[in-house]
């Protein structure tokens, strides 16, 4: 049983989630609007959603799987 319940509370785990994926979206925000220069706001939008979530699945296969 972890104790990180009680050393953290949601909003810490919340903030401390959103500061390790902000990487993923910016990189994937700046490809996005590279990429479709009809529609830069639309694919910095959909590219910066898909890469906080690789970030996000990256940074859960790191901490649960490999360590």
């Amino acid at each position: 049983m972890s104790d990180i319940g009680s050393i953290f509370t949601t909003a810490d785990i919340l903030l401390m989630i959103l500061a390790a994926c902000a990487p993923g979206f910016v990189l994937g925000a700046a490809l996005g609007a590279w990429k479709s220069p009809g529609h830069r706001l639309r694919g910095a939008a959909l590219y910066g959603a898909a890469g906080f979530g690789l970030a996000f699945v990256g940074w859960w296969f790191y901490l649960e799987v490999m360590k």
